[in-house]
């Protein structure tokens, strides 16, 4: 075994190397690192997973005494792991060692898929290839985000590794993996399709059916048991929630995010959030009908390259279908992008993805949440970007190699790609003029700047703040209008005055005392508002 050890060591050198990387990097980044920058102190392990888990300090426990709209095998993950934190004594932000030992439980899973990803790789190319797919995920951002914040790569871990197993013709071990999968999210449950197409013969199909079913079912027994009116309510409102940041959720005219209103303590009969006038039966028989289509088409799944088009297509495709759309969903797009397409033209789709998902979760729902223009955009840029990637793992299933065919796709993608590159460049503009007016509408000394903006004269008037906290909130509104100066100096005021014709010193409440006794001996006039006197002195000679 250990020369067995050794050998695979030697043959894959570099990879090894690059995951002991990999993990210490994000074992550094669980610890000194936090989602949401200095825009906002948000992940969905203290807003969303924390919450429900300390309700275990009352003895409430998911699927006994309440529902989530997170599977069992999770939910009870992140009490555990609450419960484990609390053996630890306090640092001064109780969130430290709950944050800590999650994200160290799911970091076993972002790593399964970091090696998943090159072991799939290893089935489909060469090693030199197999390491260029290791190496364009682990250096991509977005996966690194999402497990910091939330749990997508442990249910992603799931559909690699089933997808895996059946690159491998394991069918049972892969039906067990769907199945756990099952129960952390839903979407491992997409394999199932793909293995009743790619497995060969009857028999394997029937083990990973069958295997895939009795995981499910052993899973679930535990909560039929103790309450299986929570475990409905779970499917209930998976069914039933309203659409969210999605073409569907535009045509519903919804512009804000997936929530959960519904009463977790009991089991509701209504989980949506909005009304909705689509046709829902109609286009989930459209759907069905080009799913139908593609998984009747004839087709060689001897080669393994079709099988993981085939699954990237799937996904794809339930992501297009899907009423609702959260940020981080994208954790279960990009592998598929690295697998088929470990180029510049696959990482040029990745970051586009992630630039549309930064505009959408951060600019928008956090700093802008009143331009529904831009949810609108990132929407249909987000939209747009799927169908192109669909339209590529469709060659590669289809064995599209027409020279023809082939230069369109790439003429087509590479103008794609490089049109929202510039679209979203020239957002740069109306997003800064949005954002400056939404700072300035919520700016408590607004009435202040627009005084001075009405009355003082471009080039020839100035304005003295008292201390760097109010120069550095007047400066950006006042800086093209008026001088501004950050100054305390009663000395130094003159030689300021003699420059201008207007000078005015605005002091705030709380720093009555510190107003300068050159300017008390010349003001002009005093205006008074809710948070300080503005001090007008005009300079009748020049110096």
């Amino acid at each position: 075994m250990l020369r067995t050890a050794r050998q695979l060591y030697h043959e894959h050198y570099q990879f090894v190397l690059f995951s002991v990387l990999f993990v210490a990097f994000r074992l550094m980044t669980l610890l000194l690192y936090r989602p949401g920058g200095f825009i906002a102190d948000y992940s969905d392990y203290n807003t969303s997973y924390l919450p429900f888990a300390q309700w275990s300090d009352r003895g409430l426990y998911p699927f006994i005494h309440y529902w989530l709209e997170w599977p069992p095998l999770f939910s009870w993950l992140v009490v555990g792991v609450y419960r484990l934190s609390l053996l630890i004594p306090s640092w001064t932000d109780p969130r430290l060692w709950y944050n800590t030992l999650l994200g160290l439980s799911l970091l076993l899973f972002e790593l399964g898929n970091f090696v998943i990803i090159y072991l799939i790789a290893l089935q489909l190319y060469d090693r030199s290839k197999a390491f260029t797919c290791a190496l364009i995920y682990a250096c991509l951002f977005a996966p690194l985000y999402v497990w910091s914040g939330w749990n997508d790569s442990m249910p992603l871990f799931f559909v690699l590794l089933g997808l895996y197993l059946l690159l491998r013709e394991k069918a049972s071990i892969a039906g067990i993996m769907v199945g756990i999968g099952f129960w952390v999210k839903v979407t491992p449950i997409l394999v199932v399709p793909v293995a009743m197409r790619v497995l060969r013969g009857m028999r394997p199909k029937a083990l990973f059916l069958v295997a895939t079913c009795v995981t499910l079912i052993l899973v679930a027994l535990p909560f039929l048991w103790v309450n299986a009116g929570f475990l409905w309510a779970f499917f209930a409102n998976m069914l039933g929630r309203s659409s969210w940041e999605t073409i569907w959720a535009l045509l519903d005219g919804y512009y804000s995010y997936g929530v959960v209103t519904a009463d977790r303590l009991t089991v509701p009969s209504d989980f949506s959030t909005h009304p909705s006038s689509l046709p829902w039966p109609l286009i989930t028989v459209v759907f069905a009908l080009v799913l139908l289509w593609l998984y009747s088409r004839r087709l060689d799944y001897g080669n393994k390259l079709k099988i993981v088009a085939l699954t990237g297509l799937t996904f794809n495709l339930f992501t297009l279908y899907s009423k609702g759309y959260s940020p981080q969903f994208i954790v279960q797009l990009i592998p598929f992008a690295v697998l088929m397409l470990p180029n510049l033209r696959g990482v040029g789709y990745i970051i586009l993805l992630d630039t549309v998902n930064f505009l959408e979760a951060t600019v928008y729902f956090i700093m802008l949440p009143g331009e529904h223009w831009l949810l609108v955009t990132t929407v249909v840029f987000r939209t747009l970007l799927i169908v192109a990637l669909c339209s590529e793992y469709a060659l590669i299933l289809f064995d599209v190699r027409s020279r023809s065919i082939m230069t369109l796709q790439r003429r087509a993608s590479a103008a794609l790609l490089i049109c929202l590159s510039v679209a979203l460049l020239l957002l740069l503009y109306p997003l800064g003029q949005a954002y400056r007016s939404s700072r300035y509408a919520m700016e408590e000394y607004q009435p202040v700047m627009n005084k001075v903006r009405a009355e003082a004269t471009p080039g020839k008037a100035a304005i003295i703040l008292l201390d760097e906290s109010l120069y550095q909130r007047f400066y950006p509104f006042l800086g093209r209008h008026v001088a501004v100066y950050c100054c305390a100096q009663d000395e130094l005021l003159p030689a300021i005055a003699a420059d201008y014709e207007g000078l005015r010193l605005f002091d705030a409440e709380s720093q009555a005392d510190e107003v300068p006794i050159w300017i008390e001996n010349n003001q002009l006039a005093v205006h008074q508002f809710d948070n300080g006197e503005l001090y007008h002195y005009y300079v009748t000679e020049r110096h």
